[in-house]
């Protein structure tokens, strides 16, 4: 094994050993209908999986649709409280895809502020001090102009790119360097860069290029290189109104190696970014950054690769290698070969070697078991085919951890018959059968596609139910209603499980809350400690999360509008991204309407206000302090003004805010003038005053809302603090 990886688990081992396993965190906007974000999560989701890691998807989706918040971008800055530790040890971050939304320096400055927490970044921004996966734009061009230029003999190139981004202005200096080396004259006003990747914009630009070109029968250009395949699908869709079609009269060709670029109507020939890869060493880079946090910050390039298709002119691979489906018999060997006169020994031990390639993910037992397979087929016939049912087994097992099922096997099953049909070339009986159970390969794998398409059929059907499982939390008009719709309803969605912690009041921020429900339903032990407050978003305790096993959770904030709930840890099962999402709305708007007719809002609550804090320390609340400095003002005020109808407890406060007692007396002390004791009292007195100048309140009631052993002992404490009894307090006031 590599040696870096073998230190990388065996890290990891002892940390598990030591009930720490590792948890890593992923950080950015994506729209999670687009593939590139899929992509990234599914390379962080494999590499955690295959290293045993907990994972925490702390990603924000572009909304869905017009009844989500318009302004998530601030929503979604409230996640970043999540991003330390305990929660998790490291994390990966796509600064960069927060960069349509706030100015490049402000992304820059959030992600700087959770250090020291280890990170790795995938997209294009450098964060300081803060190592990266990236691709190099260069090399990727010069691919594709290489590509063009050697096969094709194109030597008449034009550009096509946007402003919206740095990688798209670097791709067009790297396309105007790539033609220099290649020896290539840049032709006058052959490069268009549109404002945005909107149509309209990337339409006038087609439109400046027409008249000033006629583009017809490659009269002006061979080539349009875009910059990416959004650009070049909807170029080729404008040509094609124009009456310039490809690639017949002109070659386009991408970048990014989007969806959209298959459903062109040329298909784009594209350079693939390798997302999945990005995101995987992302992972294992993230590692090494736990393991020596000292280690400097670098840079590590993936290396890109072009996905041939139709629109350069050439054809996607699984065509070729079905246009030369039989093969000659009386040529099939080399001298390097085996030949048929090979004893059955000979031919296993070449068959190791060969199939092998084909398979390399298959242990050797595997591999042994196919060949057995080949001998049975040549020699027995046996029906099912033995080929054909350890070929069921493959595609079986590979749509465990992949939903679909992709081309990629065509071509696996060309491969085969090269390597093993030559062996039966001089039996016509034996070639026959052989070559049938490779038509019945491909047809298994077309079956498989089907099937995929179906489900994503029914995947639709899923959203459509969507109406009636909204209609569930809709009708929910208590907190145990709301629970019990979970109960039922995440199994419908696919979801495992649930971590919810909710705020006594919805807020204008993201505040204490107190964990409420764990579903599947914790033990006996676990299930008594609810609920739970948890007073720091990324302090919640451990003994919460999936137990004994690895996890992967989806972190979303409950909110309606700009009032706050709590928050949800669902556990990642259905692979939709989006259904979280859809999740985290429909029980944010129940929440709503149960907080609503309940009164549980800080606006209706008379709870004491910052500004009487304020008064009482003679200090900002939200003083800025040295990030090294323990406790703040906030977190102890916080935690005092949640525990106002209780008895002063220094242990469980300091256990909660995870400090010694000694370092929590101190240091309030130090903050704010007090004992946490006195401090804890005046902010009681403070409560009592905003209480006593509410009609209907009884002096009994304040006190125990307080948590007064009495009347007269609330009565007393509050003359001490403020020279007069309640009553004569609230005369005047």
């Amino acid at each position: 094994m590599n040696q870096i990886i073998s230190k990388r688990r065996s890290f990891l081992s002892s940390r598990k050993n030591m009930g720490q396993r590792v948890t890593i965190g992923f950080a950015g906007i994506a729209d999670f209908r687009s593939f590139i974000g899929q992509e990234y999560l599914a390379g962080v989701m494999k590499a955690a999986s295959d290293y045993d890691l907990n994972f925490i998807n702390m990603a924000g989706a572009i909304k869905y649709s017009l009844f989500d918040d318009i302004d998530f971008i601030n929503q979604y800055l409230k996640t970043f409280r999540f991003m330390k530790a305990p929660l998790i040890d490291g994390l990966v971050t796509w600064a960069s895809s927060l960069c349509t939304f706030i100015d490049e320096q402000r992304v820059i400055n959030t992600f700087s502020a959770l250090k020291p927490l280890p990170m790795v970044d995938i997209g294009y921004l450098e964060i300081p001090g803060v190592p990266s996966i990236r691709i190099d734009n260069s090399i990727s061009i010069s691919l594709m102009m290489e590509h063009l230029v050697v096969t094709h003999n194109y030597k008449r190139f034009a550009f096509f790119g946007s402003t919206i981004s740095s990688p798209h202005r670097s791709r067009c200096i790297s396309f105007k360097d790539e033609l220099k080396n290649l020896g290539l004259k840049e032709i006058e006003n052959s490069i268009y860069m549109a404002k945005s990747l909107d149509a309209v914009d990337i339409a006038n630009c087609v439109d400046k290029m027409c008249h000033s070109f006629d583009l017809k029968n490659r009269n002006a250009f061979d080539v349009i290189v875009c910059s990416s395949d959004i650009i070049a699908a909807t170029v080729i869709e404008e040509l094609d109104k124009r009456g310039v079609y490809v690639p017949s009269d002109i070659t386009i060709t991408g970048f990014n190696n989007q969806y959209i670029g298959v459903t062109a109507r040329s298909p784009v020939t594209t350079v693939d970014l390798e997302y999945f890869k990005r995101g995987y060493a992302a992972v294992e880079l993230l590692i090494d950054r736990i393991m020596n946090p000292s280690l400097p910050a670098e840079t590590r390039l993936v290396p890109t690769s072009i996905v041939l298709r139709q629109s350069c002119g050439c054809f996607e691979n699984p065509i070729i290698s079905a246009g030369n489906p039989y093969i000659d018999r009386n040529n099939m060997m080399s001298d390097k070969n085996i030949d048929t006169n090979s004893s059955e020994e000979e031919l296993r031990l070449y068959l190791m070697t060969q199939i092998s390639k084909v398979f390399p993910q298959q242990t050797e037992a595997e591999v042994k078991e196919f060949i057995d397979a080949i001998f049975i087929d040549i020699y027995d016939k046996v029906e099912p085919s033995a080929i054909l049912r350890w070929f069921q087994r493959l595609l079986q097992n590979y749509r465990k951890e992949n939903p679909i099922i992709n081309s990629v096997f065509q071509e696996t099953i060309s491969s085969l018959r090269r390597i093993i049909l030559p062996m039966v070339r001089e039996n016509d009986e034996h070639f026959l059968n052989i070559e049938n159970i490779f038509n019945q390969m491909r047809t298994l794998v077309s079956v498989f596609i089907e099937y995929d398409s179906i489900s994503a059929k029914e995947s639709t059907y899923l959203m459509n139910n969507i109406s009636q499982i909204a209609m569930s939390f809709a009708t929910a008009t208590s907190g145990k209603q709301i629970q019990d719709v979970l109960r039922y309803q995440l199994h419908e969605m696919e979801i495992p499980g649930i971590i919810l912690s909710l705020s006594e009041n919805m807020t204008k921020d993201l505040g204490p809350s107190s964990v409420e429900l764990i579903l599947p339903e914790p033990s006996f032990d676990i299930k008594e400690k609810l609920p739970h407050k948890v007073f720091d978003p990324a302090t919640i305790p451990k003994v919460f999360l999936p137990r004994g096993r690895r996890y992967s959770l989806m972190l979303e904030i409950l909110r309606h509008s700009d009032n706050y709930f709590g928050f949800a840890l669902l556990e990642i099962g259905n692979p939709n991204i989006a259904i979280y999402d859809t999740v985290r709305m429909l029980l944010s708007n129940a929440l709503y309407s149960v907080y609503l007719s309940q009164g549980r809002t800080r606006d209706r609550s008379p709870l004491i206000t910052e500004e009487q804090i304020v008064g009482i320390l003679n200090i900002p609340v939200n003083q800025k302090e040295a990030p090294k400095s323990g406790l703040t003002v906030k977190q102890i005020t916080n935690y005092l003004m949640d525990h106002l109808d209780e008895m002063t407890n220094l242990d469980q406060m300091a256990s909660d805010l995870m400090v010694s007692k000694s370092h929590l007396v101190r240091r309030a002390k130090e903050l704010t003038g007090y004992t946490i004791q006195n401090l804890h009292e005046r902010l009681k007195i403070e409560q009592a005053k905003s209480l006593l100048l509410v009609d209907n309140i009884k002096l009994t009631e304040i006190a125990q809302r307080l948590g007064f052993q009495n009347q007269n002992y609330f009565s007393s404490v509050f003359k001490k603090n403020t020279g007069m009894s309640p009553r004569a307090w609230s005369k005047r006031n």
